[in-house]
């Protein structure tokens, strides 16, 4: 097996050896390979050939080939490789609402992604902290609803005013960045709930209808998007619409998570919206909101993500794919037996705005994406793993790097190969990308912090705990 990230699904070594001298690789296409299927020959006679199913798939070729002559320092012996991924969708996610990174960090992380062969790139754009989208038809949303009077995260104090949002531009320059290296962007906007910087900016959208300011700390608040009132669904609209012309992906995401209720049990427009549509339930309220906007996004053509919090709703549509991150109830299980989509990305294992002490990388190599109960329908049901990094905590381009990398090649091998090989291996195969992250400056963790022993591991999280704690 030739050590690399994520490793090869099939290896073949012959006898001799090839000395590369930057010459051209040869590719090509082949229609009877699956779309992110090729493969990487070389003999000493011939050279590098690359063949693959699409250009995607040549794509990743080419990233295979880069770390193999990282290793062999350009003597490469004649091989063949035969690869292609287990799962078809690898996502890691960025949070930007709760702190701004600039276009440009966002594209080192996005190239270095690209070349571990992710191909989504969840963007996390609103929240309760900020609205980071340039909205033309709802200029408020991105004038005001992007600025908050200061950040209390934990016992960070920062009293001065933190404001950024992404442009119309800068948007499509990300996606065309991304498109470059064959990965999706999946924009999200959360609702109704961690809607309390698109109510600062429009109000009307609440149940109270009145101004509240955009968070400066973390947490799960009650300023949710009113449900009943069409003045909601209006603005929605007009944020999809502009959303769908600089997002053309397949895929959109809407949230649906951590929605206390207690505003809509003294709305009377929700309670006329339960009646009208014979809704018993708070949790049908919001299964019926999200089946609307999932209906206007449906007619744009794409497939809607929410998160398994969502699953409260016994009315939620079936068409949706649900991400699971921490599911108690385990709804998300027998939503995958009954056949319907789920994208993994359990909280304990990865997600990486906690510190190594608390998740270790070889504690993220060992996650195992299918749940106990699974039936082999469920287990087809699940079309992808997803990293995520939330940003509550995370406020420089060093520190984002440092908590992502190296633990996202970790998911990027088991979403490519789902754990084929030992963690031994896998360590040994990062040596083969840190060139990558050396070109890209990425501010990776040093090897003798990935796996703290469990005296450091325990001090650690209780000083992680003691940081986040608000004071």
């Amino acid at each position: 097996m030739v050590n690399i990230v994520p490793a090869p699904k099939k290896t073949t070594f012959f006898q001799r050896e090839y000395a590369y001298k930057g010459e051209t690789v040869r590719t090509s296409l082949d229609i009877l390979l699956g779309e992110e299927e090729y493969i990487l020959e070389v003999t000493a006679e011939d050279g590098i050939t690359i063949i693959g199913g699409s250009e995607k798939a040549v794509f990743y070729g080419e990233c295979t080939l880069e770390q193999i002559l990282h290793r062999t320092k350009n003597r490469v012996r004649a091989m063949k490789i035969e690869d292609e991924p287990v799962f078809a969708y690898r996502a890691f996610m960025i949070d930007c609402a709760r702190h701004f990174f600039s276009v440009d960090e966002l594209k080192a992380i996005i190239d270095t992604m690209a070349r571990l062969k992710f191909n989504r790139f969840h963007w996390h754009l609103t929240d309760d902290q900020g609205f980071r989208m340039e909205i033309k038809a709802l200029p408020k949303l991105h004038k005001e609803g992007s600025v908050r009077r200061g950040s209390y995260f934990g016992n960070m104090k920062l009293n001065s005013k933190y404001e950024g949002y992404y442009t119309t531009a800068q948007m499509k320059e990300i996606v065309d960045f991304c498109a470059q290296r064959y990965i999706e962007v999946v924009p999200e906007i959360d609702l109704p709930g961690h809607a309390t910087a698109m109510i600062h900016a429009y109000p009307e959208m609440s149940c109270r209808g009145r101004k509240v300011p955009v968070e400066t700390k973390q947490g799960i608040f009650k300023n949710i998007l009113c449900a009943g009132s069409e003045k909601t669904y209006e603005y929605l609209f007009k944020i999809i619409d502009e959303m769908c012309t600089v997002f053309p992906g397949e895929y959109f995401h809407i949230g649906g998570d951590e929605v206390p209720k207690e505003n809509w049990t003294h709305c009377s427009a929700c309670k006329q919206r339960m009646k009208d549509n014979g809704l018993e339930s708070y949790e049908q309220l919001q299964g019926w909101m999200m089946n609307r906007v999932a209906d206007y996004l449906e007619s744009k053509g794409k497939k809607v993500i929410c998160w398994n919090d969502a699953l409260g709703a016994p009315n939620l549509s079936h068409s949706f794919t649900v991400q699971r991150w921490m599911d108690r109830k385990n709804r998300s299980l027998q939503w995958a037996n009954d056949g319907r989509k789920v994208i993994m990305g359990d909280f304990y294992h990865t997600y990486f705005d906690y510190p190594y002490a608390m998740t270790p990388l070889k504690k993220v190599y060992g996650y195992a994406p299918y749940l106990k109960g699974m039936d082999v329908r469920g287990r087809e049901s699940v079309i992808g793993l997803e990293c995520c990094v939330w940003t509550e905590h995370i406020s420089s381009n060093a520190s984002l790097e440092y908590m992502l990398f190296p633990r996202a090649a970790a998911v990027a091998q088991t979403a490519w190969g789902c754990g084929r090989e030992s963690y031994a291996y896998f360590e040994k195969a990062l040596e083969a990308f840190t060139p990558v992250f050396k070109q890209n400056r990425i501010h990776f963790a040093p090897k003798k912090e990935w796996n703290p022993l469990p005296l450091h591991r325990l001090g650690g999280t209780l000083k992680f705990l003691n940081r986040i704690r608000p004071r």
